[in-house]
């Protein structure tokens, strides 16, 4: 692990990264290209996207520059980007299609949503796929700086599988059952139901070479319109993140268990459905399919997590983190990963959005259609 600790006010133009909370700016030193760069990489993911921001040195109101785009951005073409791989030390393919080399990014921009930032983030993507084992080493070099001392930003990260599949909530069958052929609605191994609100549930998964772990479960509902179109949407469960001490042995195998109760699990899906300013000029909605992701992520990710995150001391400056090659851009490089599947959702789970009165003003039908406890 690997951190910035610098004696000079500076302003790191990303979201994710927290520093000093004074507004004027002072010069005091010579200027020195330093990009912060956010390279979190998922081989599950069709495509890779990369971060790379300006750090600021100036004078004047930071929270003035923070939204111009140039101040944060660099230009079109300005950079080279580039993955290469290596296993036990000797460069091989870095994708397991077209038997590249060197994998290069490209340019693409992207709006973000209003904030501190200007919402115009430039970034830099590939739809190359990724192995998920060898170390792969990121170069990023600014091509319109011709000094030929410029400094050629380099990290390396081991790639990651993704976690093996637990019991029940991560096992087949999968969205959508056959009913004619699975007729039991309450056989837990095939339909999930979360709805009793005092039962705790324990979905589990497996681990890999990952250093912290976290899970999501996601409700898929779509809105019945009245010219009887229909609008899908999806809300989400997320659960705090776990490492290897939090490991629990079942049957002799050790797992991750995120432990819940039934009514905490209805009560967060009530508060995140009240943040979504969802219309009510609907014939109703319908819960219809479960999604689970469970996530694994580096010691890498695990430490930048801690060292982005606000702190609670009285001191205003924090350490910066960085593991890139001498610490010569701040940010991280790593891998995270992804396991996702579908889940058909137990018909007593789906009617409980539509007879629980926590949920009466968003209209939504039980497993039959029918709208009992609808408030308007």
């Amino acid at each position: 692990m690997k951190i910035f600790n610098s004696p000079y006010l500076v302003i790191v133009f990303i979201a994710l990264v927290f520093t000093s909370c004074k507004n004027t700016l002072n010069v005091n030193a010579p200027y020195k290209e330093v990009p912060t760069i956010y390279a979190v990489l998922n081989p599950q993911e069709t495509l890779q996207m990369i971060r790379v921001n300006k750090i600021f040195l100036g004078e004047g109101d930071a929270n003035a520059m923070a939204q111009v785009a140039d101040s944060i951005n660099y230009q079109a073409g300005d950079l080279l980007i580039t993955l290469e791989r290596f296993v036990n030390g000797v460069q091989v393919s870095a994708t397991p299609t077209g038997n590249k080399q060197v994998i290069t990014f490209r340019d693409s921009v992207i709006q973000t949503s209003p904030g501190a930032f200007n919402s115009t983030q430039r970034v830099y993507v590939t739809s190359d796929r990724l192995y998920v084992t060898g170390q792969y080493v990121l170069k990023v070099k600014n091509v319109r700086n011709t000094d030929p001392t410029a400094t050629v930003y380099t990290a390396r990260a081991n790639a990651l599988d993704s976690v093996p599949s637990g019991y029940t909530l991560f096992t087949p069958p999968y969205y959508p059952v056959d009913l004619a052929t699975n007729p039991n609605p309450l056989d837990p191994n095939i339909f999930v139901d979360y709805s009793q609100p005092n039962v705790t549930y324990s979905p589990k998964f497996g681990f890999n070479e990952g250093a912290v772990y976290s899970m999501r479960v996601r409700l898929h509902f779509y809105d019945s319109l009245l010219d009887n179109s229909k609008i899908y949407r999806y809300v989400d469960y997320n659960f705090g993140n776990k490492y290897i001490k939090d490991l629990r042995t079942f049957s002799s195998v050790k797992m991750f268990a995120f432990d819940f109760k039934g009514k905490d699990f209805i009560t967060g899906i009530a508060y995140s459905l009240s943040q979504m300013g969802l219309s009510n000029n609907i014939k109703g909605r319908k819960m219809y399919k479960l999604q689970a992701f469970a996530f694994s992520a580096s010691q890498e990710y695990s430490d930048y997590l801690q060292f982005t995150a606000p702190s609670l001391s009285i001191a205003q400056e924090k350490p910066i983190y960085s593991n890139f090659d001498d610490r010569a851009a701040m940010g991280i490089f790593t891998f995270r990963t992804r396991h996702s599947v579908y889940k058909e959702m137990a018909a007593p789970f789906v009617s409980e959005f539509g007879i629980n009165s926590i949920f009466c003003k968003y209209h939504f039908y039980t497993s039959d259609l029918s709208s009992p406890n609808w408030c308007f």
